[in-house]
């Protein structure tokens, strides 16, 4: 037995007639349908991310707001003019002439 060699025109038979057949379509017109499906939820995906980046960014800028609302309250309760104020309210008096104790002994008190 004597086998044949495919020519060129053979195998390009071979190839339209794989093209035009019916499973052929179907494979591809089920491939096409797969990768839009990927690229749709791809699509989707990458959207609610962004979503939750933005909602995040709003987010930091109102804490950093925050932040800095609360270290200005900080500064001004610092401020001598706010510490006089409340010290007046506590009803002290200033100490005109202080007088302080000096210690001569060294010693500490034991049990």
């Amino acid at each position: 037995m004597k086998f044949r060699q495919e020519t060129l025109q053979d195998k390009r038979e071979k190839v339209r007639a794989l093209m035009v057949s019916t499973s052929f379509r179907v494979a591809l017109v089920v491939l096409i349908g797969f990768f839009t499906v990927l690229d749709v939820i791809q699509t989707t995906t990458v959207s609610t991310k962004g979503y939750e980046i933005s909602q995040l960014q709003q987010h930091i800028t109102t804490l950093e707001q925050d932040t800095e609302r609360l270290e200005y309250t900080i500064a001004k309760h610092r401020s001598m003019q706010s510490i006089q104020e409340r010290l007046g309210g506590l009803g002290l008096v200033q100490v005109d002439n202080p007088q302080y104790v000096a210690l001569t002994s060294q010693a500490v008190a034991q049990r």
